[in-house]
């Protein structure tokens, strides 16, 4: 019986160390997530100014010496 209980206890180990193992990397994964957002947000800013000012530009501009 008791070296059921150790058998157990040692499982019990491995079993909380997957965990927290696998909480480390939920987490750096929730960190390179948030980045990721940050930078498509950004982008997405970029190309609506670069869109907005391309509206404002004449589709084709004759060049000077026309």
């Amino acid at each position: 019986m008791e070296d059921r209980f150790a058998e157990l206890e040692t499982q019990l180990a491995h079993q909380e160390e997957a965990i927290d193992k696998l909480n480390q990397v939920v987490y750096q994964q929730q960190k390179q997530i948030t980045a990721l957002e940050a930078g498509a947000k950004h982008l997405m800013g970029r190309i609506h100014t670069l869109s907005e000012g391309l509206a404002d530009s004449p589709d084709e501009e004759l060049p000077p010496h026309y």
